[in-house]
């Protein structure tokens, strides 16, 4: 599980919605604009990404759509000529099954050199963690303990030294 302290919360820039927000101004001296930009302003907040040291989630209305940072195969973001003015992006993180789009990130290219450096830190230490598996006993739980008590009613004389090499051989 990631660590709180260390997840960031994040909604599409208000730059996204430039168009919108644009238009409802403009109608406000017909008494629409007001829900229009109320409209738009509810649509930019139902949005959210929350990005941990282990995963990535785009947070929506009713869905929610998770990336572990290790399953992330493909990275990329893209820019449109207005988008570029205005200093916002797209960022799309691809995976086996599926993906995370996060639209309206602004300075998308420095977000998304902090995402890939993120995930080349948890691939390795994926890596790391397969490398170091526990070893598995050389004999059963308990075995030591046995011989031990064998080896304690051979030396009371309470079996034969026969009998003690026959189930001694059982512990090898």
């Amino acid at each position: 599980m990631s660590n709180p302290e260390k997840s960031i919360i994040l909604t599409p820039s208000r730059k996204n919605y430039f168009w919108g927000y644009l238009i409802g101004v403009l109608l406000i001296p017909l008494f629409i604009g007001v829900a229009v930009i109320w409209f738009v302003n509810k649509k930019r907040n139902s949005i959210r990404y929350q990005i941990t040291d282990t995963s990535i989630t785009k947070i929506e209305e009713e869905t929610k759509t998770e990336l572990e940072l290790v399953n992330i195969l493909e990275t990329s973001f893209s820019q449109t000529s207005f988008q570029k003015l205005l200093g916002i992006g797209t960022i799309r993180l691809k995976a086996n099954v599926s993906e995370v789009i996060l639209v309206g990130i602004e300075q998308p290219a420095s977000l998304l050199n902090k995402i890939d450096t993120a995930i080349a830190y948890q691939k390795e230490r994926f890596k790391a963690s397969e490398k170091v598996k526990p070893q598995k006993p050389t004999h059963d739980p308990g075995t030591l303990e046995k011989l031990d008590y064998l080896t304690g009613l051979w030396q009371q004389g309470l079996i034969s030294d026969e009998d003690y090499d026959q189930e001694k051989k059982k512990f090898n």
